[in-house]
């Protein structure tokens, strides 16, 4: 159909004519779009936005209590953990973890690093980026830790209160009013002799005094090829035991007792790692006395051996001889929420008493020696004194426990005196 166009005149009619056809040339582009938008909403349903609360959300950027591993928020389907223990420890540790696998479908990755690397992966994993979720240390490394921001609050993200630990272990946890570390186990270091060899150097008991022990030097020394005491240097758990029985300390150990330490060092036997001989020279005479962890005890002695632990509880310093294993939370941890659940199980009561059965752990928990061990488990001092009322130290280390092994380690080594090392702890605590 031809239009027609109408007007006064030639010129005034086309230049009409030419507005109406560009009126119909919008409409149709009008209709063109119409017909497209229509079309793109009768595509298929898999093309729709997916606005329901369904299994696809949005993923958030990282912060300390949301799980990156699947981008959602809430969902943890794994935990990553890295310890340092025995073959026979881990493999408890594993079969533990496993049940809280099954418990809560949450996957846990065990990582186990030897003892000789294990203060070198540890400063590894706080300092990374990609750092596990969980990781072990010395129970006395966690303030040091945690006033140098590597770690974070346990108790933040507990969603209800754990077991109590052993009150003496509390100050060892605690900073600016939160919990640090989570207490696994203990080990008091103990005194270990030989009554048949000791009777023969004219005691009939173990030394408790200096007194004491400059008596057992002299009638040891009237003899040869005997070593007075042995001793590991790697950390200052077995010094401190010995301290003890002297009636001093790592801290404020007085200069009398350290000069004389510093003497009779030659006549020490001392090891940078567990030395299995030690043993054997307990029971020939070759080593009149030994400071080692109970736990060593319990393994390698016998009924020829005696075993005490003199433990002092100070107001200062607390339990200088008791070396704990705690865990604690990376300041990068992924997973905190889930990681503390983990922690909870365990650490929980029946998960104690299975490591105490299955490993000879002691217990970190107050309320199994306040109920009494199982029966078997008789220790070589009173748990009164792991029942005390917890202390602050009345001074703060600068370098906390890591300091006083370097002093420990340097005066057994002959690199620094008595005075060099009161003036080093005295220099830290300033």
């Amino acid at each position: 159909m031809q239009t027609m166009c109408t007007g006064s005149g030639k010129i005034g009619g086309t230049i009409l004519c030419g507005r109406r056809k560009n009126v119909l040339r919008r409409k149709n582009y009008w209709l063109l779009f119409a017909i497209l938008l229509l079309s793109l909403t009768s595509l298929s349903p898999s093309m729709e936005l997916n606005t329901s609360d369904g299994p696809h959300l949005v993923s958030k950027p990282q912060s300390q209590s949301t799980n990156p591993s699947t981008g959602e928020e809430g969902v943890v389907d794994s935990l990553r953990i890295t310890v340092s223990l025995s073959s026979e420890e881990f493999r408890e540790l594993e079969l533990i973890s496993s049940r809280y696998t099954l418990s809560t479908g949450v996957k846990v990755e065990l990582n186990n690093v030897d003892r000789e690397s294990a203060d070198k992966t540890l400063i590894q994993d706080l300092t990374i980026g990609d750092s596990p979720d969980v990781v072990m240390t010395d129970g006395r490394n966690i303030l040091d830790l945690a006033t140098q921001g590597y770690l974070l609050p346990v108790d933040v993200y507990q969603s209800v209160p754990g077991s109590a630990p052993l009150t003496m272990l509390i100050p060892l946890m605690q900073w600016n009013g939160y919990n640090w570390g989570v207490p696994l186990d203990i080990d008091p270091y103990v005194l270990v002799y030989s009554p048949k060899h000791l009777a023969a150097l004219g005691l009939s008991a173990l030394p408790r005094s200096l007194d004491e022990w400059k008596m057992l030097l002299q009638n040891l020394l009237k003899g040869s090829g005997k070593h007075l005491l042995a001793m590991d240097t790697r950390n200052a758990y077995g010094f401190s035991a010995v301290l003890e029985s002297m009636g001093s300390s790592l801290l404020s150990g007085n200069l009398e007792t350290l000069e004389w330490l510093q003497h009779a060092r030659g006549y020490f036997y001392l090891t940078s790692r567990y030395n299995r001989d030690i043993w054997d020279m307990l029971k020939d005479g070759s080593i009149a006395i030994a400071t080692l962890p109970l736990s060593e005890w319990r393994k390698y002695g016998d009924s020829s051996l005696i075993a005490e632990a003199p433990l002092m509880a100070s107001k200062a310093t607390g339990l200088e001889a008791l070396y704990s294993r705690s865990f604690a939370l990376p300041a990068q941890s992924r997973n905190p929420e889930e990681a503390v659940n983990w922690l909870a199980f365990v650490t929980s009561k029946s998960a104690q008493l299975e490591w105490l059965e299955n490993t000879g752990g002691l217990p970190a928990l107050d309320e199994l020696y306040r109920s009494g061990l199982p029966v078997g488990y008789k220790l070589p001092f009173a748990t009164d004194i792991l029942l005390t009322d917890e202390t602050a130290p009345e001074q703060e280390l600068q370098g906390g426990w890591s300091k006083i092994s370097e002093a420990v380690s340097l005066l057994l080594t002959g690199k620094l005196d008595a005075a060099g090392y009161k003036a080093l702890l005295g220099q830290s605590s300033k």
